[in-house]
């Protein structure tokens, strides 16, 4: 008998429920008590590991504020491989690679060569 069918059968053989047409209920009459209510559905449970993930973001190029949070990661070395591939895929910004407040690695922003900046226009 499945769940569904039980919880119909309970709410039948509730002694204040009325017949299609019947008088009205008294004043506390339609009160039943005897409300059942199914639990929320099972979720199937992610094996997490214990301890704190590390973090792998990305900073503005101008180094004000993260820019993105590119990997929440457990296991040290995958996380270590994951900067190593943001470093790559971001090479003008600063990336780090943090366990809560706490920075494992920092790739500092790369310094612009001096030859590269534009030179002032003649007045």
């Amino acid at each position: 008998m499945s769940t569904l069918d039980v919880l119909r059968h309970l709410t039948a053989s509730c002694r204040y429920q009325r017949a299609p047409g019947s008088p009205p209920a008294r004043k506390y009459e339609h009160l039943c008590l005897a409300a059942i209510t199914l639990p929320p559905p099972r979720r199937p449970d992610i094996p997490v590991p214990p301890g704190v993930p590390y973090t792998v973001e990305v900073w503005t190029e101008t180094g004000g504020g993260i820019e993105a949070q590119l990997a929440v990661i457990y296991p040290i070395m995958m996380a270590r491989a994951a900067f190593a591939v943001a470093c790559e895929l971001w090479p003008k910004h600063e990336v780090t690679l943090r366990d809560r407040c706490r920075i494992v690695e920092k790739r500092e922003r790369p310094e612009v060569p001096a030859s590269a900046t534009p030179a002032d226009p003649p007045p």
